[in-house]
């Protein structure tokens, strides 16, 4: 789960490439399915009196709002997104909606979003723009079925707003302050964070917070933008050098505390360190800690699992794990997510 993300990322483009030549196979008798689901998608536009536009890619698309001074996606910017999606003529499968919840970021033009014909879709628009997208089953899901919300070869139906374009600065800018909040908020840091008065001493009471969390004070790496606090003491001096063998147990979750991945004690894990074998901004916080020690290592998105892969809906995430069309990182981490790993480095087996 923590190991380097380039290898799998190509992955997931090769498997997005395979599935989209597999469905326009013209030596495959579902050839006919592209020009079935054109016809439908016709016929429904039809006679729900709709115009729409039909992309060269085969998706189709009505605008709902447009900004025709707004900014142009373009490959690699990150969206903030709000998004309904259902089988077209169907109930609705996904949706996050404003009022209800943040806005989604993700990365258009990466092969980071699934279905490939969404991301398709999101390159035609603009920032403040709202589309509704109909998707055919080769730029959807192909023959897979999820129970009877998504049967085999659905078309999708899916209405999107891109509410801002982000620079990755944006993201690391904001999520710095998103760390420096949650230390505070959870007295990670050494600093006063309380004043009373005491009565019988007469005289003001300071509590610190190396009360709650005691050693040092957070470290910042400032040129990974990684952050570092030290839980428990370790052997001084027995720090990692490039190419040591590294064990260690972990504890992987967000900020808000959900769990995404464990290596407890008992069955550590063992890779090379400072050679690019897992999480850049682990490593970078591993190499401040000494053997036998416990830290808390918080990693923003960029050194960590980026904009990993949004996949609409999002209850089918693990089922394209299991299909080996996104990596498994993506079924647990969203795009753009703050991780962090409380983490010993133990003593070599």
């Amino acid at each position: 789960m923590i190991f380097n993300t380039k290898n799998l990322r190509f992955l997931f483009a090769l498997t997005s490439l395979f599935l989209l030549s597999y469905c326009n196979d013209s030596s495959d008798p579902t050839i006919d399915q592209n020009a079935g689901d054109q016809a439908e998608i016709e016929a429904y536009l039809a006679e729900n009196d709709t115009l729409a536009v039909a992309d060269e890619s085969g998706i189709y698309y009505h605008v709902i709002d447009t900004v025709p001074t707004g900014t142009s996606v373009n490959s690699g910017d990150i969206l903030s997104i709000y998004y309904t999606a259902q089988v077209m003529n169907g109930s609705v499968i996904d949706q996050i909606t404003r009022g209800e919840e943040d806005s989604l970021l993700l990365r258009h033009g990466v092969d980071a979003i699934y279905p490939v014909g969404l991301d398709i879709g999101l390159g035609l628009m603009k920032e403040g723009e709202t589309y509704r997208f109909y998707i055919p089953s080769s730029l959807a899901y192909g023959d897979y079925s999820f129970s009877s919300l998504i049967p085999e070869n659905a078309i999708l139906e899916i209405v999107v707003e891109i509410t801002a374009i982000h620079s990755i600065a944006d993201i690391i800018d904001n999520q710095y302050d998103q760390i420096i909040e949650y230390i505070s908020d959870n007295q990670l840091d050494s600093t006063i964070i309380d004043s009373t008065f005491n009565t019988t001493l007469g005289q003001w009471v300071h509590t610190d917070t190396t009360l709650f969390h005691p050693l040092d004070s957070v470290r910042y790496f400032a040129s990974e933008q990684i952050f570092y606090k030290r839980l428990a003491e370790g052997t001084e001096n027995d720090t990692l050098r490039r190419n040591d063998l590294a064990t260690i147990s972990y504890t992987g979750s967000t900020l808000d505390g959900e769990v995404f991945d464990r290596i407890p004690n008992a069955t550590p894990l063992t890779y090379t360190f400072d050679v690019g074998e897992v999480l850049e901004g682990l490593d970078v916080g591993i190499s401040a800690m000494e053997r036998s020690e416990d830290a808390l290592i918080i990693i923003p998105s960029h050194k960590a699992y980026g904009e990993s892969v949004f996949v609409i809906p999002r209850f089918t995430k693990q089922d394209f794990v299991d299909l080996e069309i996104i990596p498994q990182y993506a079924a647990k981490v969203a795009p753009y997510e703050i991780i962090m790993f409380e983490t010993s480095l133990l003593n070599n087996p």
